[in-house]
């Protein structure tokens, strides 16, 4: 059963010194929507209306592999300490889509039907928001993980789940990905997806590469945020003196790597680069009072960041 809030959520004190000079607390305005099974939030920024969509999530396995510069001891204390974990944890995944000018524009595909039985929710928490998967116009790709570009490609095939929309891909990242040496040099388990990007993405005719600072959509501006990969993109979003920065994977959960913006995931590509990148960025959130929503901050996904000691804490809305 569809559960409707008709309140407004309001964040107080946040809306002061914005992009525009607007004053005042931040409203999401409208209805935020929330289903058990298959959850969506819906707010606005602005004139522009924002939607986070539940992917699913995984089980992490917490081993000395997870965080590369810190003994897995200190990494389930501060999971133990955050009330998940200790030994796992669900790994959750929540894209971000707009609706501008009435066009829908979706921040990442997620796995979609290429992932395990527990992800692939996207399509299902759109209808449920409100949204026609079938309508999407443009596709804004941060970065290409697996778990960002799965959702691209029907189960199986190399045929397009979004035929019909604009595909924005980071030029960097393109490049990095489409290079033919790059095979020989990952591990032989994930050759078979790097093949995959090969053979499909130079193929398509729907694809068009963006670079730093470009605007990928009305209202929204690419920013370059390299470490997690190389061509690791975020994305700021602003209307009417509001500010939303869509962080894309700048961190993996919030609980660790928020706090602890030095500790380098498994995922980060070059984690000293991973760090100086969040750090920047955060400061960046916090002195001008923008939201932030992240891929892997679990449901709701959006909130505002405040600094705590030597790192950051995340607070979700409260939908």
């Amino acid at each position: 059963m569809f559960e409707v809030s008709r309140r407004d959520l309001v964040l107080a004190g946040l809306g002061a010194g914005l992009v525009f000079g607007v004053k005042g607390p931040v409203s999401f305005i409208g209805a935020a929507h929330a289903q058990r099974a298959a959850n969506s939030l819906k707010y606005k920024v602005g004139d522009i209306e924002v939607f986070s969509l539940h992917e699913g999530e995984v089980e992490r396995v917490v081993d000395a592999a997870y965080v590369k510069n810190v003994a897995v001891e200190d990494v389930k204390k501060a999971l133990a300490a955050s009330g998940i974990g200790p030994d796992k944890f669900a790994n959750p995944f929540t894209p971000t889509a707009i609706r501008s000018g009435g066009k829908v524009v979706l921040f990442d595909a997620g796995f979609g039907a290429n992932g395990a039985p527990t992800v692939g929710k996207m399509a299902d928490n759109m209808k449920a928001a409100g949204l026609d998967p079938t309508t999407v116009a443009t596709v804004v790709i941060s970065h290409f993980h697996p778990d960002h570009i799965s959702g691209l490609w029907i189960k199986e095939t190399s045929e397009q789940v979004y035929p019909n929309a604009q595909i924005l891909m980071p030029e960097v990242e393109y490049k990095f990905w489409t290079d033919p040496a790059l095979v020989e040099k990952v591990p032989e388990a994930n050759r078979p997806f790097v093949r995959r990007i090969q053979s499909t993405f130079p193929t398509w005719k729907n694809i068009t590469q963006y670079n730093d600072g470009a605007e990928v959509a009305p209202g929204v501006r690419a920013i370059a945020t390299p470490g997690h990969t190389v061509g690791h993109t975020s994305f700021l979003v602003a209307s009417g003196g509001q500010q939303l920065f869509i962080q894309s994977d700048v961190t993996g959960i919030h609980q660790l790597f928020v706090r602890n913006p030095g500790w380098f995931s498994m995922f980060d590509a070059d984690g000293p680069k991973a760090e100086a990148t969040r750090r920047a960025f955060f400061d960046r959130v916090i002195a001008e009072k923008g939201m932030i929503a992240g891929y892997h901050f679990g449901f709701p996904n959006v909130g505002t960041l405040s600094k705590d000691g030597s790192g950051y804490a995340f607070e979700a809305v409260k939908a």
